[in-house]
């Protein structure tokens, strides 16, 4: 095997770690549409070892094992800035770490070189979208799609980026054109959360039932009818919906979360804490659940204990990732609004969440504006 070969081989080690929708379809892998396969350099043997240190790096697994692998994965860089397989990884690892702005960057690297390569364009996709940059995502996922037209995941990963845009007729468009190639119960999925986007309630429940019938056994589809029920007003339905998503898969957490939400707003604090510790205790890299425990915990008069959560999120959490900036804002909250108001303790926080968070975290302007009521 040449070098560029291993290379290539060894980078596959690495796809596993990459985010949902990141994979490419049967035909996407046999290049449907693809650009020209370009010629690329052989490969540095020293940038080649620092890869392959990143790749064991992974395997070996531990709690450093991402900090050991970028290390690793930018030396090869610095060392061959043409290893797009390098290029690619790091962004794999930078978008683990929460550094999306960064992920994005790193995979637009190794697409200047090798642009054939549409995990990449895919995974560049996911990293602005979590990044706040929805219009670039979707500038990815239409090149995607261009190369590969049947890649019905790809459809509903856009689909749904639409969505959240409020960008509804088109979204509904590309929602229809994934079950132009395939009568997916995910694509019905979609489809309905869009009609219940656009407050037709009535034909969102349709759909859903639809992809029920098509598998019962779909827990996206049950909460997807939960979320129905409540806009519906038919609250206990939608509980009772969100716990049978729960029951047939107890790894999909998204229906406890959402159950936890709704009581959440309903200032339910004790109940919504319920369904949360049991969520993070089946994931306990749920960051995002984390903080919503910190919320129930502090609406519950347990200060001390939502403070502890939240400094295990930022102790623990990708460094860049939008729930350890949501933790330090609301210690920062904590601090101003509750308990003994501690001003200096609050400007502090105030000061420590504006060094961290990304520079397009949600809370950013809230927190100046906290900062300039509290006098710097």
């Amino acid at each position: 095997m040449t070098s560029r070969r291993r290379a290539a081989a060894v980078a596959c080690v690495a796809l596993a770690i990459a985010a949902a929708g990141c994979g490419g379809s049967s035909r996407a892998a046999r290049g449907a549409r693809s650009p020209a396969a370009v010629k690329l350099p052989p490969v540095n043997p020293e940038a080649l070892a620092q890869f392959d240190a990143a790749m064991r790096a992974l395997r070996l697994g531990g709690p450093d094992a991402l900090d050991r692998a970028r290390a690793r994965l930018e030396r090869a860089v610095a060392i061959d800035d043409k290893l797009w397989e390098a290029w690619y990884d790091l962004g794999v690892v930078l978008y683990r770490d929460g550094d999306d702005e960064a992920a994005a960057d790193a995979f637009g690297k190794a697409l200047a070189i090798n642009p054939s390569h549409t995990p990449a364009l895919l995974a560049r996709a996911e990293a602005y979208r979590r990044a706040g940059q929805p219009d670039r995502a979707r500038d990815d996922y239409r090149t995607a799609l261009e190369r590969d037209p049947e890649n019905v995941d790809v459809h509903i990963r856009y689909a749904s980026l639409l969505r959240e845009q409020q960008r509804l007729d088109d979204a509904l468009d590309a929602a229809r054109e994934a079950l132009r190639y395939a009568a997916s119960p995910k694509a019905l999925v979609e489809l309905g959360l869009i009609y219940l986007a656009q407050g037709r309630d009535e034909l969102a429940e349709l759909v859903l039932r639809k992809a029920l019938a098509a598998d019962e056994k779909l827990p996206a589809a049950w909460n997807a009818l939960a979320l129905v029920s409540m806009a519906r007003g038919r609250d206990q339905a939608a509980f009772e919906q969100f716990d049978r998503a729960a029951a047939i898969d107890p790894a999909f957490t998204d229906a406890r979360f959402n159950k936890a939400i709704v009581l959440l707003q309903a200032g339910d604090y004790e109940r919504a804490a319920t369904e949360l510790a049991a969520v993070v205790d089946r994931n306990p890299e749920d960051w995002g659940a984390h903080v919503a425990l910190g919320i129930a915990q502090r609406g519950t008069g347990q200060f001390a204990k939502a403070r502890q959560t939240w400094e295990a999120v930022v102790k623990r959490a990708p460094k860049r990732s939008r729930a350890r900036a949501d933790a330090l804002f609301n210690l920062a909250v904590l601090a101003m609004d509750f308990g003994d108001r501690d001003e200096n303790a609050a400007r502090a926080a105030l000061e420590r969440y504006l060094q961290n968070a990304p520079k397009r975290h949600a809370k950013r302007k809230e927190a100046k504006a906290r900062l300039d009521e509290l006098g710097q």
